[in-house]
């Protein structure tokens, strides 16, 4: 290889590692960014802790197109679970969490990430999922709960503390164990 033909590959790579790192950095941002819109005390990109008040927020349902809030569901335990359609993960759990939806005493809200209307009620109409799940197309309520992964699971009290969460899959006894504990 000459001289010059590796000025252009060690050109080419480090543009790579420049435009690379900051795509990451501006989809993952820093964990220690503060957001301005954020419930008192929360610090975006910081899963809450167990035993505190879960973050409330309100969204727009898919679907009906009504405003939604956490706090709606106050009195009842919430399996609050952030997905996609396209979390492989997050499909594979579906069919648990509307099994706990339709016979457990238990909500279960769904958080859509930054898809469109249109792509997640195509999956909930496919798929015959009845819960209530908003819509999170900025992705902020992501932020509050500190999710960069999917799926993540919070299950929280009638009261609206948190008790248990999972990030990842939820099913079996992972779900009935989150349930019970929000209970």
């Amino acid at each position: 290889m000459n001289g010059r033909t590796l000025a252009r590959y060690s050109t080419v790579a480090a543009i790579v590692l420049v435009v690379g790192g900051l795509f990451v950095y501006q989809q993952v941002g820093s964990s220690a960014d503060t957001d301005d819109d954020a419930p008192l005390g929360v610090i975006a990109g910081a899963p809450p802790a167990l035993g505190e008040p879960a973050p409330d927020f309100v969204l727009v349902e898919s679907g009906s197109g009504q405003r939604v809030s956490l706090s709606d569901f106050r009195g009842q335990p919430v399996v609050l679970n952030f997905w996609a359609t396209w979390c492989v993960p997050c499909r594979t759990e579906m069919p648990d969490l509307q099994a706990a939806y339709d016979s457990e005493d238990v909500v279960v809200l769904a958080v859509n990430w930054q898809e469109t209307e249109s792509v997640v009620q195509g999956f909930l109409d496919e798929f015959g999922i009845t819960f209530p799940t908003a819509l999170d197309s900025e992705g902020r309520v992501r932020e509050f709960y500190g999710v960069v992964g999917l799926p993540a699971t919070f299950f929280i009290d009638p009261d609206g503390i948190l008790r248990a969460r999972n990030f990842g899959p939820v099913y079996g006894n992972l779900l009935q164990d989150g349930i019970e504990a929000a209970r």
